[in-house]
């Protein structure tokens, strides 16, 4: 289990999984993918996401700053800095042209962990995230998203699942052998927000801290060789629905050092338009697009 480890490894070995495994870390497909980037760069996805979970931690950036690849700023708080977990469902998860055959297209889970990166960047004047780590459910899209994405270095783990007992959400995400973060936590709905002290620095305003955490414009994934993969990105909600959640039981080996001391803020939305397009490879340097 990895935060930022980008190798695919099979959460259970076989020679069927051993294949794939193999190929998915050739340096043929890295550099097929590098050079026939187009049409799937250019494809709008489109997914119909429910019972979004974002856990939110101010961690102190001593310890996530090796996470973050040389040419990215954060935004720190004092020495602290947004670090954030989303898990949700996918609804009929494919390209948005052809939605009206949304039947067809799977909604597997997926978990998202990431950092924000601070917009005092030339290269970055909308809101940005930077992928630390993906997760996926369906083995087809963890291998789909492999093979025509470079944004999500998607892991496949051993089990993954997010359970709605009640009013009781269970999120547990098992890596086996894969590189997946591992997670388990328990949260339920509770009657009004309890923001932490440090969130209280980045607003005191509850509409614009949640603003803070949940409107981005784009996303970043670092490559090789000082490359970054970036989109565009774009959600649809109600923030009427927000509601905010308390965290009953949680663990995790991944983040134990890194969030160990934290209090953490975490909210549900329960249902969100994800847009997602515009994929192009950058050099932050030479702010130049290549593909």
């Amino acid at each position: 289990m990895s935060l930022i480890e980008k190798e695919f490894r099979a959460a259970k070995l076989n020679k069927f999984t051993l294949s794939i495994e193999n190929f998915l870390n050739s340096l043929f497909l890295r550099k097929t993918k590098f050079i026939l980037t187009k049409p799937f760069s250019a494809i709008k996805l489109k997914s119909e996401i429910s019972h979004v979970v974002y856990l939110n931690w101010m961690v102190p950036l001593a310890k996530i700053q090796q996470f973050v690849p040389p040419g990215i700023a954060l935004d720190p708080v004092g020495d602290h800095v947004l670090f954030s977990v989303l898990t949700y469902r996918h609804g009929h998860f494919g390209p948005a042209k052809l939605y009206h055959l949304k039947s067809l297209y799977g909604s597997p889970l997926q978990s998202n962990w990431r950092l924000y990166i601070s917009q005092t960047q030339k290269q970055f004047k909308v809101p940005t995230v930077l992928f630390l780590a993906n997760v996926m459910s369906s083995q087809i899209y963890c291998i789909g998203s492999r093979l025509f994405s470079s944004m999500m270095y998607t892991h496949q783990p051993l089990a993954f699942q997010h359970n709605h007992i009640g009013v009781q959400t269970h999120t547990k995400i098992t890596p086996g052998r894969s590189n997946a973060p591992d997670l388990e936590v328990v949260c339920h709905p509770c009657d009004h927000w309890n923001i932490p002290s440090q969130f209280l620095q980045l607003s005191k305003d509850i509409n614009q801290l949640l603003n803070k955490i949940i409107i981005q414009d784009q996303a970043l994934t670092p490559l090789d060789n000082g490359l970054f993969r970036q989109a565009n990105i774009a959600l649809k909600f109600d923030p009427k629905h927000i509601r905010p959640l308390k965290i009953a039981f949680f663990k995790s080996e991944t983040l134990a050092d890194i969030v160990q001391h934290e209090k953490c803020f975490a909210f549900e939305i329960p249902a969100v338009s994800f847009f997602m397009n515009h994929e192009k490879t950058i050099k932050l340097w030479t702010l130049s697009i290549l593909v």
